[in-house]
């Protein structure tokens, strides 16, 4: 069985544990309640996550194939077959943008591995939650309607056919409730765990993605900071002493 998982479908944590009428404690089914709705929480913070990883996948990808067009343009341009000094400058900055590309697409490649792929396997427990609720409610319903049956049966007058019918309903309710004690008695010890689990479960995929964004930037400040001026502010330098150059023209002023 291949799991597949599309954060744009809806939720599937969309059907509340039914009251069991007195069937489990008020303890258990507070339990059962609250923890279903910090499941429902977790689900749709899981797709939030999700959405927020790709769409920097995305911004990171544009933004490198702005700076490759603009490297090119620049490289290509008749201006810098006049000058040698802005032509050099130029590819530099191209060969720096070239090596960033293949930073870029080793970070996107890491934050799926990272946290996408995690995800995915965490997304993939949610409709296993909410079909043991189901299946726990479908057990609810046939215990609930067992009980019922075997009530206004025992009312009825003690002849021997009807103390027979009383007896044979009562094992049927008490199987009944068995089977839906069991049930929601795994829910109420697991899920609380599972939820607490949650932390342990993504921190490390934070951590991955965190330890690869820093390495990702602190190689694009290595790279770009070999660009002549860029520690110093002589490059800030230069471009007033240029401005003020144009500035001063005639054909500016007029």
């Amino acid at each position: 069985w291949k799991m597949t998982w599309n954060p744009l479908k809806k939720n599937c944590m969309t059907q509340k544990p039914a009251l069991s009428q007195g069937l489990a404690s008020y303890e258990d089914e507070r339990t059962l309640e609250l923890t279903y709705n910090k499941l429902q929480e977790l689900e749709e913070n899981t797709r939030k996550v999700y959405k927020e990883v790709k769409t920097t996948e995305e911004c990171l990808l544009e933004l490198h194939k702005a700076e490759d067009k603009l490297a090119s343009d620049l490289c290509n341009s008749q201006i810098l077959q006049e000058d040698d000094e802005l032509k050099s400058v130029c590819n530099q900055y191209g060969d720096a943008v070239y090596q960033m590309g293949h930073r870029t697409e080793d970070l996107v490649d890491l934050s799926q591995r990272t946290v996408v792929e995690p995800l995915k396997k965490l997304s993939g427990e949610f409709p296993q939650i909410q079909n043991a609720v189901k299946r726990r409610d479908l057990t609810l319903a046939e215990t609930l309607r067992a009980q019922n049956k075997f009530q206004k049966q025992d009312k009825l007058e003690k002849t021997g056919q009807n103390i027979v019918k009383t007896e044979q309903l009562r094992k049927g309710f008490q199987s009944a409730k068995d089977d839906f004690e069991k049930q929601n008695r795994l829910l109420v010890m697991e899920l609380p765990e599972l939820y607490e689990r949650r932390v342990d479960y993504f921190q490390p995929s934070l951590q991955a993605l965190v330890c690869s964004q820093v390495d990702y930037f602190g190689e694009c400040t290595t790279l770009f900071s070999r660009f002549p001026g860029s520690r110093t502010g002589a490059y800030e330098q230069m471009m007033d002493k240029n401005i003020n150059q144009i500035k001063s023209l005639s054909i500016v002023n007029s």
